[in-house]
């Protein structure tokens, strides 16, 4: 890598370019209809009325509020909701007033609905997916209930927008990848990040060399809150079960694949598994899931690569006792046919960050603040850097990439204009959505039985690993002669091998 000058991405290019890459798409005779009326408004219903989905809703409404010809048709939620003022008293010591307004019946007063309209303001989502003025449905759920919503709007005609993860289980997953092809809908998986320009610009780094073949990639996501993680999600009184429909948020009746959405018995209610039901297996997969899904999105998008051929996790509840399930450290390994990989590791009770990398053959691609940078690896030269980072090291080129002001807006922007060109290449399509799943949920299941799981990529399924057939085979390759994957071996190797005598 030579010195170069720093360049630099447009977000609105990398956009407009992103909408147009699927153009080639065939389209059914109602999506061309969709495309001649390009300025038709799109109606929107938002299944999931909590955090997130107030941010999709606000931006929804901004966007209308600027010109964009779409509207919020119906909301549902099974908790009919609060709108308040309270003390909030966090960090230690410091209070302030803060406004709250989420479930039900207060976002569809922010949305302009009639509450009493039972067919755009319900607990039922179903009522919202047969609506037929809602082109697309936004699944902001819980994680349990993202596949079955998501596959029950695919049938039903409608483009999805789906919060990450897209599923919680491979199975799902792939059924997900499989409705959207047979009804050739538009599918975008909420990681809003990928709005931004740096991962598309990674790989178009990658793909020209310009780190090498990549062999490796590190990440993570680190918090630190003494409330512990997920805590900070507000309990009320007015959560009750005359207010939460408890058995429709548990999902028990419902299935994708026979195998039910919710857990199997009955679970009583309670409101932290309500309010906080990241804590929890049956409805979250902790920091594999909600954190980490973030990180490994973003490195398959960056690299090209999609399901791993093995993965481990390892980790532990260490330090957060207070009744949840799930982690406060965990760590996922995934090894690709590639030749490549990634390690992703999390933790809730401790902030320092790790070095977000990808090392290959001539160089290491490290992602900070507002672009890329490259560092140079020459194996040519032996050992060129230090052992253990005293410093940052200074890079060889720098990349400028022009974040978007707002992620969710921009991901939504760039959906929209997919719905209504029926580009189904969205920045984050479900094939993508499913191989972060694949990721998560066998760090999910490795984590908690103990087992190494490998993908079956034909039968797209995980499988109990042979470890020793997975090194094996590495082992052939580094066997066969025919095979140096770049090496210059000196000279004197020519005098290894079996010898008589």
């Amino acid at each position: 890598m030579s010195e170069a000058k720093p360049s630099s991405v447009d977000r609105r290019d990398f956009l407009r370019t992103s909408a147009a890459a699927g153009a080639a798409l065939s389209l059914t005779a109602a999506s061309y209809a969709r495309v001649a009326g390009s300025n038709e408004k799109l109606g929107v219903a938002v299944l999931g009325c909590g955090g997130r989905a107030q941010a999709h809703l606000n931006t929804l409404l901004k966007l209308r509020r600027d010109g964009q010809a779409v509207s919020v048709v119906g909301v549902c939620d099974v908790w009919d909701g609060q709108e308040d003022t309270f003390d909030h008293e966090f960090p230690v010591g410091t209070v302030t007033r803060r406004n709250y307004s989420q479930g039900l019946y207060p976002s569809a007063k922010k949305c302009g609905l009639n509450p009493n309209d039972t067919n755009r303001v319900t607990k039922d989502f179903r009522r919202l997916i047969d609506l037929k003025d809602a082109d697309v449905i936004c699944v902001a759920t819980p994680d349990h209930w993202h596949a079955r919503m998501t596959l029950d709007a695919l049938a039903a005609g409608k483009d999805v927008y789906c919060e990450k993860p897209m599923t919680r289980t491979t199975a799902e997953a792939q059924a997900v990848v499989d409705a959207a092809r047979k009804h050739n809908r538009v599918v975008v998986v909420g990681v809003q990040s990928l709005a931004d320009a740096t991962w598309s610009k990674a790989h178009e780094l990658i793909r020209g060399h310009r780190i090498g073949p990549v062999v490796m990639g590190q990440t993570g996501f680190h918090r630190n809150d003494i409330r512990g993680q997920w805590r900070y999600y507000r309990l009320t009184p007015q959560m009750t079960p005359k207010t939460v429909d408890w058995k429709m948020f548990l999902g028990s009746q419902f299935e994708v694949n026979g195998e039910p959405v919710g857990p199997t018995t009955d679970v009583p209610f309670d409101r932290a598994k309500f309010a906080q039901w990241r804590c929890y297996w049956p409805f979250s997969g902790g920091v594999f899931t909600d954190l980490l899904t973030h990180k490994t999105t973003q490195f398959l998008a960056a690299t090209g690569l999609r399901h791993p051929r093995r993965v481990m996790a390892a980790g532990g509840l260490f330090w957060e006792h207070d009744g949840r399930d799930v982690p406060d450290v965990g760590t996922v390994i995934a090894d690709f046919d590639e030749g490549v990989q990634l390690l992703f590791t999390a933790t809730t009770v401790s902030g320092y960050p790790v070095e977000e990398i990808l090392r290959g053959r001539l160089g290491t691609m490290k992602f900070v603040k507002g672009g890329i940078q490259l560092i140079r690896d020459d194996p040519m030269r032996g050992s060129g850097l230090p052992a253990r980072l005293e410093k940052s090291i200074e890079p060889t080129e720098t990349i400028d990439v022009a974040p978007p002001s707002n992620e969710t807006q921009a991901m939504w922007e760039h959906f929209l204009e997919c719905v209504r060109t029926h580009n189904r290449s969205t920045l984050c399509p479900p094939e993508l959505g499913a191989a972060a799943v694949t990721i998560a949920a066998l760090g999910v299941e490795s984590f908690r039985t103990g087992q190494v799981l490998t993908w079956d990529k034909e039968a797209r399924r995980p499988t109990a690993s042979n470890g020793a057939a997975w090194a094996g085979n590495w082992e052939t390759r580094s066997h066969n002669r025919e095979r140096f994957a770049g090496l210059q071996p000196p000279k004197y190797m020519g005098l290894a091998g079996d010898q008589e005598g």
